[in-house]
């Protein structure tokens, strides 16, 4: 997924890919609704092992093609970024589903912590590798001892896009023998709702509807991750080859400081915020991602950019994992997957309308790029003055809450980290 968007910016194509990306996006508005509903329907690890083989079998087929023709077509290549992106709106709903189910309810803060730490650490592994592949390395030097000079050389070849759809696409089968082995014991026993898919997708809307707090969290702590994901797909790749005039080892090193700050929030977010309320936590992490953002529309440095990607990363999944720990802790997990499809569908509507602002001819335009983290910068800061307004609220009766909550949960604008276990406000 770093690779495809730097394939079509290296030959001046990044207007075409940012509005297929955005199509694609658009398409998954559909997919994402009736994705949610089959996380509810079937056993999750079916879930998992269905989507990986038919994945999996897809880019290899992409790959094999490549490999016979030496050559691949662009739609092919969307082709695979199309796959995965639908992959995307059933594979996270489904692991945080999962994770909800067989997880005790004291522990969610620490599984979510741990989700982000085991996906990061194998993000900062992709981010390296991303980087030799992207551009190879030919790297040579000469090691003086005395009299004697040791030549030193390091030589990786540049790989063709099929052979980085070849490695990715075995991924996909051995993820599948790793999931095929987990033994594990649900913790929550839920009846499964098995009506039409339209009744279930309504029984996901209608509990928002029920809860407003509940969504309008949902929703505007969601922003960052919107702008992280048209970043590193649509903004990126442009602002690194005309802003920075810089190569694919840059986009690829940004993502493993992207990681590495990610792995950070998931070690030490909850430690970091121990004392505090979630609400007030998501804020400063928020705020910490409209200034890196910000910094970025006002400088042309490559140690800044590097170094805003890292902030960026812990911003993110700062808020993913204390975002996730409050959705649990607050949404019954027969229609965790029905109402996160709900939230995916705010997110698909807002990156189109990010990747089709930035697939105009402005932006790619000399150091116009910029401008589009400016702009990033100000919908997070919008987003951040409304939960504000909302935390400010002396109550919350007007989210009508769930037949099971107390008054006083009901009432309590949001729970802090250190809530007792033993409560909930789902019903």
């Amino acid at each position: 997924m770093l690779a495809i968007p730097w394939y079509f910016a290296q030959q001046s194509l990044s207007s075409r890919f940012n509005l297929m990306y955005a199509f694609v996006t658009f398409c998954t508005l559909f997919w994402g609704l009736f994705a949610g509903s089959l996380v509810d329907r079937f056993p999750r690890k079916r879930v998992f092992l269905t989507t990986n083989l038919v994945e999996g079998t897809i880019v290899l087929a992409v790959a094999a093609l490549g490999f016979w023709q030496q050559a691949l077509p662009w739609y092919l290549v969307m082709l695979v970024f199309g796959v995965t992106i639908f992959g995307y709106q059933i594979h996270y709903p489904n692991l945080y589903a999962f994770a909800q189910e067989i997880t005790k309810k004291g522990n969610y803060q620490r599984v979510t912590s741990m989700l982000e730490i085991v996906g990061q650490s194998t993000n900062v592994g992709a981010g390296l590798l991303a980087a030799l592949l992207l551009e190879g390395v030919n790297w040579q030097q000469t090691l003086t001892l005395g009299s004697q000079e040791i030549p030193l050389a390091i030589h990786i070849p540049r790989w063709t896009i099929w052979e980085i759809f070849a490695l990715d696409g075995a991924t996909y089968f051995i993820s599948s023998c790793l999931i095929a082995l987990i033994r594990y014991v649900p913790q929550t026993q839920f009846e499964i709702e098995v009506g039409s898919v339209f009744k279930r997708i309504r029984t996901g809307i209608t509990f928002l509807q029920q809860n407003r707090a509940i969504l309008l969290f949902g929703l505007l702590s969601y922003t960052v991750f919107v702008v992280v994901l048209v970043e590193l797909h649509a903004v990126a790749p442009i602002y690194i080859t005309n802003h920075l005039q810089q190569g694919g080892e840059v986009l690829g090193t940004m993502e493993v400081l992207y990681a590495i700050g990610a792995l950070s929030a998931g070690l030490g977010v909850r430690w970091l915020f121990r004392s505090g309320e979630v609400v007030k936590a998501v804020m400063l992490l928020m705020l910490l991602a409209i200034v890196s953002m910000g910094v970025l529309a006002l400088t042309r440095s490559v140690v800044i950019f590097l170094g805003a990607g890292l902030l960026i990363g812990f911003s993110n999944a700062g808020i993913r994992v204390l975002r996730v720990a409050y959705l649990f802790e607050h949404i019954p997990n027969n229609i965790i997957g029905r109402t996160n499809s709900v939230f995916s569908m705010a997110n698909i509507l807002m990156r189109v309308g990010f990747i089709l602002l930035f697939s105009s001819a402005f932006f790619n335009r000399g150091s116009n790029i910029a401008w589009a983290y400016s702009i990033m910068a100000l919908f997070i800061l919008i987003a951040l003055v409304l939960l504000v307004l909302q935390y400010l609220k002396p109550s919350l009766d007007n989210t009508g809450g769930s037949s099971a909550s107390s008054a006083a949960e009901r009432t309590r604008p949001l729970p802090k980290l250190n809530r007792n276990p033993s409560s909930r406000a789902s019903g």
